[in-house]
């Protein structure tokens, strides 16, 4: 049986309401995926600069990521570091090799206001604290879909 290809866009990027990056990271199967996500983001950050924005990346579609992915992601993390000013990572309670690399991640990015969650409403009342209300409501939205 032949299985059709994958056509699906690997992420989503979406700036909603003026500060809050959204991110849906459904696969990142090698370091070029990795280099797109992470440029992609990074001109969203440009253009957000002036407005401290605010990501919150939900990885819980990914099963695990490739080492040579894992180490670009630090890179981009540790890049956002002064351009970010909140991260919450969202990745699935049942996914023990994905949320060990991603915490490893965000520890190697040294910066406490990154954040890695399991559940969707703890990631919610992190990134909620530094949003007005209808950014708040748009994250809510964010995450239920």
């Amino acid at each position: 049986m032949v299985q059709a290809p994958d056509v699906s866009p690997p992420f989503v990027l979406e700036v909603r309401e003026r500060r809050l990056i959204c991110a849906r990271v459904f696969r990142l199967s090698d370091r070029e995926s990795a280099r797109a996500y992470a440029r992609d983001l990074g001109a969203m950050c440009v253009r957000l600069a002036a407005v401290s924005p605010v990501l919150c990346a939900d990885h819980r579609p990914v099963l695990v990521y490739a080492p040579e992915v894992a180490d670009e992601l630090v890179r981009l993390f540790m890049a956002m570091n002064s351009v970010l000013s909140r991260i919450a990572v969202l990745g699935a309670p049942t996914n023990a090799t994905l949320i060990m690399q991603l915490g490893r991640i965000i520890r190697e990015a040294g910066n406490p206001s990154r954040q890695l969650f399991t559940d969707a409403a703890k990631a919610n009342e992190f990134l909620g604290d530094a949003l007005d209300e209808p950014a708040r409501a748009a994250l809510s939205a964010f995450l239920a879909g």
